[in-house]
């Protein structure tokens, strides 16, 4: 009951990060939907955050970004743990938390270059296994909404890998594949969001919510679209930063509102 009081007025992850364990037990297959798709967001978030950190680009945000995600995935990863019910789910958990300890590591060394590059190496395996442990999870449910918690859950890690990208370009991060992986993510998010629109288990606020999302990722592409014409690059982190979180906030509840349409 707590969550969904709170969960309108701030992040989810958050709300988790304020609720004792006691209070997390047991979650029904929606709810586990949902938190492994955070799993899968906060990978993006976490690099996204370290990369702020390093260039400092509002680092004081940044740094709680970052502290309050690697605080999240441990808590949630445990909590996933205890509440799999079949055996693909509890090895695609096995495999992510495997990886996530190494990745701790680097997160709790010096901030540095060359940890930046530690954790790029983590990056994609890291992500990989998350969005396993989604789809495993979507598999058992078999239902569509569950499917839709997953969409919708995905693109709040479109924002943030976005973000992550842009964040690594501005700062002179020198990678051929950067730039397809950026239009990659955003033509996934485009397509995704059509997806989403079009579904018809939709409420009227899901709706409304998902136009606002579409207002919203009109501004956001404008802000982190990297010139095609081959001109001098000017680079905004900052907005780019700001623009990602209320594409985030804004996806994450109406994934919340599809986690209800799957009970």
């Amino acid at each position: 009951m707590v969550m969904k009081m709170m969960r309108p007025l701030c992040y989810a992850w958050l709300v988790a990060l304020l609720l004792p364990a006691a209070a997390l037990a047991d979650v029904a297959l929606p709810e586990m939907i949902d938190q492994a798709g955070l799993q899968r967001m906060l990978t993006q978030r976490m690099i996204k955050a370290y990369a702020q950190i390093l260039t400092d680009i509002d680092p004081v945000e940044a740094k709680k970004q970052l502290e309050d995600a690697a605080a999240l995935f441990d808590k949630q990863l445990d909590q996933l743990a205890r509440n799999a019910r079949s055996e693909p789910v509890q090895t695609a958990l096995q495999e992510t938390g495997q990886l996530w300890r190494e990745f701790r590591l680097v997160l709790q060394g010096p901030v540095g270059q060359e940890s930046l590059q530690a954790l790029l190496v983590f990056d994609a395996p890291l992500l990989n296994a998350t969005n396993d442990v989604v789809l495993k999870l979507q598999e058992e449910s078999g239902t569509v909404p569950a499917r839709l918690v997953n969409t919708a859950g995905r693109q709040r890690m479109l924002s943030q890998r976005i973000a992550k990208l842009y964040m690594l370009a501005s700062s002179g991060f020198h990678d051929t594949e950067l730039d397809q992986q950026m239009l990659s993510a955003r033509y996934e998010f485009e397509g995704a969001l059509a997806y989403l629109q079009a579904a018809p288990e939709n409420t009227r606020e899901i709706q409304q919510g998902l136009t606002e999302v579409g207002r919203q990722w009109v501004i956001f592409r404008t802000s982190f679209q990297l010139n095609e014409e081959g001109g001098e690059r000017k680079y905004i982190p900052f907005l780019v930063a700001r623009a990602a979180e209320k594409i985030l906030m804004n996806m994450d509840q109406i994934t919340a509102q599809y986690v209800e349409l799957d009970k």
